[in-house]
């Protein structure tokens, strides 16, 4: 009896699909075993008959499971979470910003990322236990696929996990568009929501779960502490030019560990456990058993890992301002510089001209 998904040219060849699977693997293996996979992927005689884009359709269709209702859901927590947001933002925010007198700019910045910050605590905190006590996917990534089958079930924490992330990204494009400070990096981070979505949609439809789980676990904690050195940064400077330097201090140290963090779970954890296992070991473990979509999921999962080498830049270039001298703190090099509204308008020389005159016609 055939493969029901593969035939069997593709099924020898998969046998004969060269290296091994690594259960420590370091930057070399991942780059020669994903060159390994990728050139054995794509060889000619494996996509004999296939036909784009109906081919891919079929694919997409035969691995693709999301009841609707799943979906409502999401939606139903996408709008939650916007109320919610805006409720912190006035009756949180708003009164603690005018008790500390911030400035008019700071004011209007603060609120986005202190609002990220919990969000992205609450999450992580989350994704730690259920990686932590709950599954052993991160100490194990390559044995992850497995178990793995179409429409397989998923477990219930998993499940509140994934349909909360994708509610924060579905209401982060409504927050980037309309509600977030406007950066240089506007697109860049529309992109980046769109995305996520659409990862842990699709991650989750084609029961990818799991490895969805840790690429969450490797990019929030960075998150976290670039919202919570941003947010302490902005209670630095107080209306009438008054700083607290303790405040800077703080966020100096959320910064170093945010720079920390960015190293250790976005250029090298995720490479290591993410794109190793999804690139490496699901060709070995789980393409016999119709684990398709692999030239898709893959490529989004680069695209994610390039958007982080991208952010990467703003980053060093930061911190070469800091170390230089050239800025007097962690001023986000991805905002245009602004000068902060007076309190006071300045009259124009046209404008005073204008008054003395008519101050002579009434003398």
């Amino acid at each position: 009896m055939g493969h029901p998904y593969l035939t069997d040219e593709q099924l020898e060849n998969w046998k004969n699909l060269k290296g091994t699977v690594k259960s420590s693997p370091n930057y070399i293996d991942v780059v020669q075993g994903i060159w390994q996979t990728i050139t054995w992927y794509y060889a000619p005689h494996m996509w004999r008959g296939y036909v784009f884009p109906q081919s891919f359709i079929d694919e997409f269709l035969r691995f693709f499971y999301f009841p609707l209702n799943q979906v409502y859901y999401i939606i139903y927590i996408a709008i939650g979470i916007t109320l919610l947001r805006y409720a912190f933002e006035r009756y949180v925010c708003k009164p603690l910003v005018n008790w500390l007198e911030l400035t008019t700019l700071n004011k209007n910045k603060f609120p986005e990322s202190a609002w990220k910050c919990l969000f992205y605590t609450c999450t992580w905190s989350f994704n730690v236990y259920l990686l932590s006590y709950r599954y052993n996917y991160f100490q194990e990534p390559y044995l992850i696929w497995d178990d793995w089958a179409p429409g397989m079930p998923v477990p219930f924490d998993i499940q509140i996990m994934y349909f909360v992330q994708c509610g924060f990204y579905l209401h982060s494009i409504y927050g980037t568009l309309c509600m977030d400070y406007k950066r240089k990096d506007f697109y860049a981070m529309l992109l980046h929501h769109v995305l996520t979505m659409t990862l842990i949609f699709v991650s989750y439809a084609t029961r990818y779960h799991k490895i969805g789980l840790l690429v969450l676990f490797v990019h929030d904690i960075s998150d976290i502490w670039l919202e919570l050195a941003k947010a302490l940064h902005y209670l630095f400077l107080r209306k009438g030019g008054r700083k607290c330097p303790r405040w800077e201090t703080a966020a100096n140290v959320c910064f170093v560990m945010f720079l920390l963090s960015w190293f250790l779970f976005r250029l090298y954890w995720y490479p290591i456990k993410v794109l190793y296992s999804t690139g490496v070991v699901t060709a070995h473990r789980a393409y016999d058993k119709g684990c398709g979509l692999y030239g898709f999921f893959n490529s989004l999962l680069w695209i994610l890992c390039c958007l982080n080498i991208y952010w990467l830049y703003f980053i060093l270039q930061l911190l070469f301002r800091v170390l230089s001298g050239s800025s007097d703190g962690l001023e986000d090099t991805r905002e245009d510089e602004e000068a902060e509204p007076s309190s006071t308008p300045t009259s124009s020389p046209t404008k005073n001209l204008l008054k003395e005159r008519l101050e002579k016609k009434k003398k």
